[in-house]
């Protein structure tokens, strides 16, 4: 039940961690979080993120908090979908 982001995802900066969200308005909020283990490429989040969130994944360098954005879903990666479907017995 651990909510999973991608590394690249997740900025550092003098060991405090945020991720930038998605609001509602579609527009850009960032946010610190507490991290927990890493689990091969994912972060495990431990605070400061919600379920059904949606966290921006790229082109965060070029973000600003309160920009209107038009999101759209990250692609599965390979392993994921392998798992995915593993899981699904096929």
């Amino acid at each position: 039940d651990a909510l999973l982001v991608p590394q690249r995802a997740v900025q550092e900066l003098q060991n405090l961690y945020s991720i930038a969200i998605v609001g509602a308005d579609n527009k850009v909020a960032f946010r610190n979080v507490k991290v927990g283990p890493r689990v091969d490429s994912l972060w495990v989040m431990d605070e400061g993120l919600k379920p059904g969130e949606k966290v921006i994944v790229e082109g965060l360098e070029r973000l600003r908090e309160g920009v209107v954005v038009n999101a759209k879903p990250m692609p599965a990666a390979p392993a994921d979908a392998a798992a995915a479907k593993a899981k699904e017995g096929k």
